[in-house]
């Protein structure tokens, strides 16, 4: 009686290699997926959404002139200025955009700088009004 023969089986499928490409196209697309996501949110985090207007970003800046720069953070910053102090928006306004433009910008991100900033504002105004006030009480006197 003849031994039958035996049979190995052979551990490197045929379908493997394909499998394996298929595997890291999938792979890399969900990274690139992922990273154009995170790019996204961060042109959106890196532009300035006030309601009603349209988004400020660096580069809508840096595109514009001197003056049009100023102009549009002023119209980005009075409406927030006003909602905290109605009757000196406009001239805490015009205080504050004689700070650098880029600094403007990140208050205009970050609403306790701006916050922060509105309050020294005021301060200064104060001030000057307290000031004003004792001269004028003084050349009263004379």
């Amino acid at each position: 009686m003849r031994n039958p023969p035996q049979v190995t089986a052979v551990s490197a499928p045929v379908a493997a290699p394909f499998q394996v490409a298929a595997q890291q196209q999938q792979q890399q697309h969900q990274v690139a997926a992922a990273q154009a996501a995170a790019q996204q949110q961060a042109s959106q985090q890196a532009a300035v959404h006030i309601q009603g207007q349209e988004p400020l970003t660096a580069s809508m800046l840096a595109e514009a002139t001197p003056h049009d720069q100023k102009q549009m953070l002023g119209e980005r910053l009075f409406p927030l200025i006003h909602r905290m102090y109605p009757d000196l928006a406009g001239k805490i306004t015009g205080m504050l955009l004689e700070i650098d433009n880029s600094e403007l910008l990140h208050m205009l991100e970050h609403h306790e700088s701006l916050k922060a900033k509105v309050e020294e504002a005021v301060a200064v105004l104060q001030a000057h009004q307290a000031k004003e006030t004792v001269v004028v009480g003084s050349l009263k006197k004379e």
